[in-house]
């Protein structure tokens, strides 16, 4: 910032929160120098009180709450939620169960990413990544609806293990799934890094070198 006497002085300004629809979310100070951030200030909230209503909760009450947070990852959010109350009860999780809440955390974290991606591309102007991907996302979330019954809001990862067993047929229709989708990641990330917006706006900005990153 230049002042009146010729000066150039750093400002300041906020960043974040990064979704207007997320009350109380994480949003940083930063002191800039122009597009370089010189200093930042995180400020992490209490996103939706979940932290005093988990208070007045059991385990158990409590893991619907855990669906919020994070609303693209909520089987991950759970699991993280019944692993730390396990880990204090020194509770023993049946292999099958184990078994079923990996399957279903790595299709949250394909969702997450295949979603989190495709919105940085329409965030510098590159809107067809997006909606390809939220195409895909719908399909991985029908396998959420035909477990617990709901689209994202899940409850089904709980202390101890899962809700419930999966309904016939789910794993075949999942495998038949992956393969699908194998050749949709290959069109998304053609449509990213081939996009002319996106490289545009990406090539050169924010460049790290390995020694920037290692120091």
């Amino acid at each position: 910032m230049t002042t009146r006497n010729g000066q150039i002085k750093n400002f300041t300004s906020n960043s974040g929160p990064q979704h207007p629809a997320a009350h109380g979310v994480s949003r940083s100070v930063l002191e800039m120098n122009g597009e370089v951030v010189e200093r930042a200030e995180p400020h992490i909230g209490s996103l939706q009180g979940t932290e005093k209503l988990t208070e007045y909760k059991t385990y158990l009450q409590a893991l619907p709450y855990f669906d919020h947070p994070i609303y693209v990852s909520t089987m991950a959010q759970e699991h993280a939620h019944s692993s730390a109350v396990e880990r204090l009860l020194n509770c023993e999780v049946p292999l099958r169960a184990q078994y079923i809440r990996v399957l279903f955390c790595e299709i949250t974290r394909i969702s997450n990413h295949s979603l989190a991606s495709t919105t940085h591309a329409m965030d510098v102007g590159a809107s067809t990544p997006f909606l390809w991907a939220f195409e895909e996302r719908e399909k991985l979330l029908e396998f959420y609806e035909r477990v617990p019954g709901a689209r994202m809001h899940a409850s089904f990862i709980r202390p101890g293990g899962v809700a419930q067993d999966l309904p016939l047929g789910l794993c075949r229709d999942i495998d038949s799934s992956t393969q699908q989708f194998a050749s949709r990641i290959d069109e998304l990330e053609e449509m990213s890094t081939g996009n002319r917006i996106w490289k545009q706006r990406l090539v050169d900005i924010g460049t790290v070198t390995a020694q920037q990153a290692k120091d």
